[in-house]
């Protein structure tokens, strides 16, 4: 029970559930604690209404999948329930920046204002601790250049006077440095409860931390990562919870593709040799095994760039016997044997995948990677966690196509007995947005089309004097672009991967409230822009994925298999989720100004033009550029 009943009385499971969602919609009213101690709180009809489905689900558990768009206040209202509950819950976002804010904004905001004291942990991957035994290993290790090593004895000199090991709070990155490997432990790398660093270690600390916290802060990642027992020799990374919420709910099954499948690189070679190496110069007796290891792994690594995984996988079995000849003499060698064995088990999957399973390459020589992927991420998400005995919120800007959960619903593996709701937009769009769509655009493949392309987007960027948003939906169109939309007007460009990394371009583009950002796909979801920074969103074309995708048309098969519709039923539903997520990145609240312009012509001559538009948000729709040119004006003026 999450609220008490006065003494001798006792309280049926739908006046608890009754109780606790009255409880909560209270919370919401004005002259209330969070009203009045919360800084620009604003009451919302829609967000009283979600928070409330979201304390019916905890009380019942149930699944509620939830399309909330922009402007309901989603994060507030799972953030009331989850504070008010009794229960032990689970907060996962996709992004850091949503992680960070919650944990460090929005969480300690609610709590002073309504004067809860509920345990709060922050959890994250592996990658953002600091692994001291890695550390130390690699101080003393003569074969690090000097370069790596100044970079080492400053993190070992933080790391003296910070316990918790979150690597974000050194003032450098030690990925960009060239040491995140070294200072950091995969979980193959992890000896668990072997370690010698165990007791001081940050990660351990952290999911102690999270085990005894009331609510935990995680990512899907983490999230997906435990379900698919990716957790070494020490149990699962995340313990139990009676509640979970998992907001930017439309990125799951992408990142289920990942998790539940392999990623095979060469740099994954590389790290297992490394390790080997190291651990047999620990042994001090085993120079010999060392030459050996050296010399099949560099036939191994000789055999990835240009030969197929059955040639590498021959390769690599030499490894796989010498390591395991030498398994019993140490901990880290059983550990070193077991990762050889897994990795040639791995390749074996790349070779001849699991059913329901689908493997392709991607890159070129030293570069390339190995995949392996679920066709249909719903059966392994149903399997891994919606199985399990809790409420499940899922929510999201972005989860209805064409009015209909269906889609995501398949990709998720939910059935039709689960809780639906959908919230809209308090946004005037009528009168703060506009939608450009031009009809006399040409095919972008051709020479011409591409100059034509660059002449509009120089052409709106001018009429909003700058203050854009460039989205792409290839890299080669970006580099192609945006280099010369840079030479051709006043203002600063920021180029994706050209002008520093992702947060870092977001921070100059905030400051400097003219820029134009140009960007792909990672700037298209999870970045917030209110204001004056932001007036303009253009996108290049519609974002289908590429035909040629070998889990697309995995996937497209299986569908037509089933009596579906590859385009129908997966490619447009697909591109119409990742058009919305760009579009609303223009209006992130009531005093938002602009224009979403999309440079795809085919929206008035193809079939499935009308349903695109169907899904936009509902902002007048004009092909003259003459009239974007108006609209800047008049609300400059």
């Amino acid at each position: 029970m999450r609220l008490s009943a006065s003494a001798g009385q006792k309280l049926t499971a739908a006046e608890v559930s009754s109780t606790f969602s009255q409880q909560i919609v209270a919370d919401f009213q004005p002259n209330t604690p969070l009203a009045e101690g919360m800084p620009g709180y604003i009451y919302r009809e829609e967000q009283v209404r979600l928070a409330e489905e979201i304390a019916d689900a905890f009380d019942g558990g149930q699944v509620l999948l939830a399309e909330a768009e922009t402007g309901t206040g989603k994060t507030l209202a799972y953030l009331i329930p989850a504070l008010r509950s009794a229960e032990k819950v689970l907060i996962s976002t996709h992004t850091k920046a949503l992680q960070d804010q919650l944990m460090h904004r929005d969480i300690p905001a609610v709590q002073k204002a309504m004067g809860l004291k509920r345990r709060i942990a922050l959890l994250k991957g592996r990658s953002n601790y600091l692994c001291p035994h890695r550390l130390k290993s690699a101080v003393t290790n003569h074969q690090v250049e000097m370069w790596a090593k100044k970079s080492l004895l400053k993190v070992q000199q933080w790391a003296n006077d910070n316990s918790e090991g979150d690597l974000s709070a050194l003032p450098f990155d030690v990925f960009e440095k060239g040491i995140g490997p070294m200072v950091t432990a995969t979980a193959d790398q992890c000896g668990g409860s072997k370690c010698d660093e165990w007791n001081r270690c940050p990660l351990m600390n952290a999911r102690q931390r999270a085990q005894d916290a009331d609510i935990v802060i995680s990512n899907h990642a983490l999230l997906l990562a435990d379900a698919a027992l990716k957790s070494g020799d020490f149990g699962e990374i995340l313990p139990a919870f009676d509640s979970y919420v998992l907001d930017e709910a439309h990125s799951l099954p992408d990142l289920a593709c990942q998790h539940f499948g392999i990623q095979l690189s060469r740099l994954k070679l590389i790290q297992w040799l490394n390790d080997m190496q190291a651990a047999l110069d620990g042994l001090r007796d085993e120079s010999a095994l060392k030459k050996e290891i050296i010399e099949a792994g560099r036939i191994a690594l000789d055999a990835w760039p240009n030969s197929d995984i059955k040639v590498v996988e021959a390769a690599w079995q030499p490894l796989v016997e010498l390591s395991a000849s030498r398994s019993g003499r140490s901990e880290d060698m059983a550990k070193l044997a077991e990762r050889a064995d897994m990795i040639r088990q791995d390749m074996a999957a790349v070779e001849k995948p699991y059913d329901g399973f689908v493997a392709w390459s991607e890159g070129d020589g030293e570069h390339k990677r190995h995949i392996v992927a679920p066709v249909e991420t719903g059966p392994v998400l149903n399997e891994h966690l919606w199985e399990r005995p809790a409420s499940f919120v899922l929510l999201s800007a972005t989860l209805r196509s064409s009015g209909s959960f269906e889609y995501a619903k398949s990709r998720l593996g939910f059935s039709d007995d689960i809780v639906e709701s959908f919230h809209p937009s308090p946004f005037n769009y009528k009168q703060q947005a506009l939608t450009y769509l031009p009809r006399h655009l040409i095919d972008t493949r051709s020479e011409r089309g591409q100059e034509a392309l660059l002449d509009e987007i120089e052409t709106l960027v001018r009429a909003s004097r700058g203050r854009a948003f460039v989205l792409f939906t290839s890299y080669s169109m970006l580099n192609r672009i945006a280099p010369e939309l840079e030479e051709r007007v006043p203002w600063n460009v920021l180029i994706q991967g050209k002008s520093g990394n992702r947060d870092a371009i977001l921070a100059q583009f905030r400051e400097d409230t003219s820029s134009i950002l140009c960007g792909t796909r990672s700037f298209w979801e999870g970045v917030d822009v209110p204001g004056e920074s932001l007036s303009l969103v253009i996108i290049d074309k519609m974002p289908f994925a590429p035909p040629n995708d070998p889990l697309l048309q995995a996937r497209i098969k299986v569908c037509e298999e089933k009596g579906g519709n590859g385009f129908r039923d997966i490619q447009l539903p697909e591109a119409i989720a990742v058009l919305r997520q760009g579009v609303g990145r223009l209006i992130r609240n009531n005093e938002d100004r602009g224009v979403m312009a999309i440079l795809d012509s085919r929206l008035y001559q193809k079939f499935y033009g009308r349903e695109v538009v169907k899904n936009l948000p509902p902002a007048p729709i004009r092909d003259d550029l003459a009239e974007v040119r108006w609209f800047f004006e008049e609300h400059e003026g």
